[in-house]
Order: structure tokens, then C-alpha cells, then sequence
């Protein structure tokens, strides 16, 4: 439980978000940064973890009221703690941070809030570089779902120069992608995939021809770091992403995103891939298992 001044301060940050006052908002993240490290620094977790979803919530709801410095302070104040999670090595803290972050951009790209999704983004790619450079799977796959969400839901807003927004997205994802793939961290390598295929799908929806075909491009990009290291789940998915877009962009008539879908994907060809159960199954989980990520992060 909070004590009665986290309450007032967490009031403070909600109210003056109602009232549009950045500095009591200010106010607010900066007592629940420090109280926050200061959890971490004396190793109560399940403490700095109430700390970090209240500093998500009030990130949140500034961006859906369109307070643009309120929501990147509160991406700062959760730097702050991401630091410190990570110096203490407190992991499930850390994997909040990380979704938090994922959380926060998404309602900022629904809002059309260009700048603070994409420092989200900045933010966790980053960190996705570090944590797969580190073998840390699970904060890997925190930043991978994130992105993903964030990404998606760029893709889908009627944002200036949407080409160039989703394209930020689609290269931090692409980079942490072939990252895993190097580090052998091959259900990140998968999980990539899987969310560039989603990204994807939401571009098919909005008839965005050279999103579709940077999304093929740099999926194909990690299925081939994936063969170099026999990673043959991480090499199927790809594939099978590949045929997907395919699929659906001939029904589209996006012939240019098809074409490249399709050159793409004959790299993959001549593989020895079997899509067995065994496979399949290994997929689903890590597809349940991104999902499960999320949910939980709301």
C-alpha cells in the first residue's frame, strides 16, 4: 500500500493533469521518481513496481489529454527508475519499465502525439540493444512488444509523413531482431517477426505500399540472421510471415509490397524447413507468451 503522501502526490499528478497544470504534474513525477529509486536502492520490488504503474498512468492519461511535456516527463521519470532496476538488477521491475514505456507511446500515437511516441521508441530500442547484447531474454522481449504496439499504432493513425514515422518503428524492431538473432536468442528473433507481421497487417489495412515493403525487407533481414545460427524456429516464422504478406497484399493490388514480399521470401526457399507441430506450437507460445506481456502491462 501507498502511504497517505504517495497518495497525495498521485492525486496531485491526476488532478493537475485534469486541470492541464504541467507543474503540479512535474510535481508529482519527481516524488514518485525519487520515492521509487529509493524502493529500488533498498531492494522493495513489489513497492517500486506500484510506483512505476502510477507513473504509467499519469504518463498516459497527460497524453490523452494532450499535455505533450507532461507525457515525456513521465518517460524520463521511468528512465530514471529503469536505471536503477537495471543497477540493482531487479528484473521484473525492469520488464515493467519497459512495458510501461510500450504503454505510454501507444496512447501518445493514438493521440497523434509524433514526438512522444517516437522518444518511447528511442528509449526502448536502446534498451533492446543492451538487453539482448546482455542475453536478457525476458527484458527483450519486453522491448519487443512494446515496440510493436507502439508501431501498430502508428501505423494505423493519419500522422504527417506517416512513412517516415512507421519507418523509425520498423528499424528498431528490425535491429533488435537481428540482434537476438546473433546472441541466439531465438524466441526474441521469433517475437520480432511476429510483431513486424502484425505491423504489417495494420499497414496492409491502410494501403501503406512501402511500409509493407520495408516491414518484408526486415523481416527477411532477421530470418537470415536467424539461419546463420540454425535457429529454424526464428527462420519458419519469417517464411511464414513473408507468405502471409504475400498472400495479402495480392488481394490488395499492392503490387510493389507484393513483389517484395515475394523476393524476399525466395531467399527462404530453398531451405530444409520443416513446419511441423513441434513448430507450430513453439510459435503459438511464444505468441501467447508476448500477449500475456502486454495484457498484463495495461
Amino acid at each position: 500500500m501507498f502511504s497517505k503522501e504517495e497518495d497525495k502526490m498521485v492525486n496531485l499528478g491526476f488532478s493537475s493533469i485534469n486541470e492541464g497544470f504541467d507543474e503540479g504534474v512535474s510535481q508529482a513525477l519527481n516524488f514518485l521518481t525519487e520515492i521509487g529509486t529509493g524502493y529500488l536502492s533498498e531492494k522493495k520490488e513489489l513497492e517500486a513496481e506500484k510506483t512505476v504503474v502510477s507513473i504509467k498512468e499519469i504518463g498516459k492519461a497527460a497524453a490523452l489529454q494532450g499535455m505533450e511535456n507532461a507525457a515525456v516527463n513521465a518517460i524520463r521519470a521511468l528512465e530514471k527508475i529503469l536505471q536503477c532496476s537495471v543497477d540493482q538488477n531487479m528484473q521484473d521491475t525492469t520488464v515493467r519499465v519497459l512495458l510501461s514505456f510500450g504503454a505510454i507511446g501507444k496512447t501518445a500515437a493514438e493521440q497523434q502525439m509524433e514526438m512522444v511516441a517516437k522518444l518511447a521508441a528511442s528509449v526502448l530500442g536502446k534498451s533492446g540493444n543492451t538487453a539482448a547484447l546482455l542475453n536478457k531474454k525476458r527484458e527483450t522481449m519486453a522491448v519487443i512488444v512494446g515496440l510493436g504496439e507502439i508501431g501498430k499504432a502508428v501505423t494505423k493513425m493519419k500522422l504527417p509523413d506517416l512513412s517516415e514515422n512507421t519507418a523509425i518503428f520498423i528499424s528498431c524492431l528490425g535491429d533488435v531482431g537481428k540482434l537476438t538473432a546473433q546472441k541466439s536468442l531465438e524466441e526474441a528473433a521469433v517475437g520480432v517477426e511476429l510483431m513486424l507481421q502484425e505491423m504489417a497487417a495494420a499497414a496492409m489495412q491502410e494501403n501503406l505500399q512501402n511500409t509493407v515493403k520495408n516491414i518484408a525487407i526486415s523481416i527477411e533481414e532477421v530470418g537470415k540472421n536467424a539461419e546463420e545460427e540454425n535457429m529454424e524456429n526464428a527462420v519458419l516464422q519469417a517464411a511464414s510471415a513473408l507468405q502471409t504478406i504475400v498472400s495479402n497484399t495480392g488481394n490488395k493490388y499492392l503490387n510493389d509490397a507484393s513483389i517484395a514480399a515475394k523476393v524476399a521470401l525466395e531467399s527462404f526457399n530453398e531451405l530444409d524447413i520443416i513446419n511441423n507441430e513441434a513448430n507450430i506450437k513453439k510459435i503459438e507460445a511464444i505468441r501467447e507468451m508476448m500477449r500475456e506481456l502486454w495484457v498484463d502491462s495495461r
